[in-house]
């Protein structure tokens, strides 16, 4: 990012902008690890032998965010996004480098931080206001908006530890945006609340990008973070691994959860042993894979695109009238649905298969039709040659895959293609018409 410059070396040490928001140089931080409480001990009285380990947490960063800009900072758990934002605020001393903020900055990083659980909503608005700079009178003259915005009501005047997660979120969100900041800093604070109030929260920022404010927020929302931010971090490990537009590097992200998903869920499906496979043995399904519209075998799939799930088959006697089925559930038990070759306006009948045959048997998807979310599939062999279809060989759980939405433009369980248009008739007789095919 020529503008934002996220640098990974010395050379955007120089001296900061005036049109930087928050310039970082170097930036590290360090935390020793102990085996055992002991160590900790042993190390304070005896300092010649060190039994900590360090952990970097975040290092080696350059950040440079111009005044006004939406920045995005994304990463898999653990890659030290929370981290960076605590160092950018001050709330965490840094081990390397050094921060430079120009303007009033304010966060909604951890959940009711800053918050006394024994006070109530109004003695804790003005407690937080306060610690940020306002005086007793600019708080008297904010409280009203601070609630209405909370939605709060009679709760405001209840002790916080009374309140949800949730409400935890109302409050802090609407004071940390009434103090006029330069600069905002979220971490992932929105995720927690509702899709009434983060709508409203949504509505607010993009108030303060009109007004040339500076947004930095954690998210793992890509739709979000591509339709608010012009420049986004990624991070892996405490240090920067990609910097640029938010398509550029949102789409790197989504190509490393892909592979780290596959990865990870790779490993869960060798071992499906522990769920229920019962039948009467003729026939065995030898392995259940999963294909992208590349033809890439995985288990991660994206809402929209092409995918087939291939089942690969052997016969160890002959067998009248196999049928193959597969259904999809989502992680909690919920089945989507269920389909095989047979109950179809043109059904695969197999006739007889006799022993010693292998093959494959192939369920195509033009578009992957749920969500985001984990799912599995159950597969299913019934002997359909008898008046009650008997099982043959019924997995199930023989698979689990994850859904990514990149996109977002769809909510609830399934995806369904759609058409929308819109036909409008303004003031003298004009007559305009839009579509959009998806």
């Amino acid at each position: 990012m020529s503008e934002v410059a996220t640098k990974t070396g010395p050379e955007g040490a120089g001296t900061e902008r005036t049109t930087s928001a928050i310039v970082a140089r170097n930036l590290g931080k360090a935390y020793d690890l102990y085996d055992k409480p002991s160590h900790r001990l042993w190390d304070l009285l005896l300092p010649g032998t060190r039994r900590a380990r360090e952990f970097w947490a975040v290092r080696n960063v350059y950040l440079d965010v111009p005044q006004g800009a939406t920045v995005g900072i994304i990463g898999e758990n653990g890659a030290g996004k929370s981290t960076l934002l605590r160092l950018l605020n001050g709330i965490t001393k840094p081990t390397t480098g050094d921060v430079h903020v120009n303007g009033r900055m304010t966060s909604l990083l951890e959940l009711g931080a800053g918050f006394h659980p024994e006070f109530s909503g109004r003695e804790n608005i003005y407690l937080n206001c306060s610690i940020l700079g306002m005086s007793e009178a600019e708080v008297d003259e904010r409280f009203e908006s601070i609630v209405e915005f909370s939605e709060l009501g009679d709760f405001i005047d209840r002790p916080v530890k009374t309140y949800s997660s949730g409400m935890y979120v109302r409050l802090g969100f609407s004071v940390a945006s009434s103090v006029d900041p330069d600069i905002f800093l979220i971490d992932e604070a929105l995720s927690v609340g509702d899709e009434h109030f983060r709508g409203k929260c949504i509505n607010r920022l993009n108030e303060f990008r009109e007004q040339g404010r500076t947004i930095v927020f954690v998210s793992h929302d890509m739709g979000a973070v591509k339709s608010m931010c012009q420049y986004v971090v990624l991070m892996d490990r405490g240090e920067v691994l990609e910097q640029g537009t938010a398509e550029e590097v949102a789409d790197e992200y989504l190509k490393r959860a892909h592979a780290r998903g596959n990865e990870r869920l790779s490993a869960l499906n060798r071992d499906t042993g522990e769920y229920p496979r019962w039948g009467t043995g003729e026939m065995e399904v030898l392995d259940v894979r999963m294909f992208d519209g590349n033809g890439e075998e995985g288990h991660v799939f994206s809402s929209g695109a092409p995918f087939r799930i291939v089942l690969r088959y052997l016969a160890h006697e002959a067998c009248r009238q196999p049928v193959f089925g597969v259904g999809i559930y989502r992680s909690d038990g919920t089945y989507i649905n269920g389909s095989n070759h047979h109950w179809r306006e043109h059904p695969i009948e197999l006739g007889e298969v006799g022993a010693g045959e292998e093959g494959e048997v192939e369920m195509r998807f033009d578009a992957m039709p749920v969500l985001e979310g984990r799912y599995y599939v159950t597969t299913f062999l019934y002997d359909h040659s008898k008046p009650a279809p008997t099982a043959i060989d019924h997995r199930e759980h023989a698979v689990t895959f994850e859904v990514i939405d990149p996109r977002h433009h769809q909510h609830g369980l399934l995806y369904l293609p759609t058409v929308w248009s819109v036909r409008r008739s303004l003031p003298g007789g004009e007559a305009r018409e839009r579509e959009s095919p998806s």
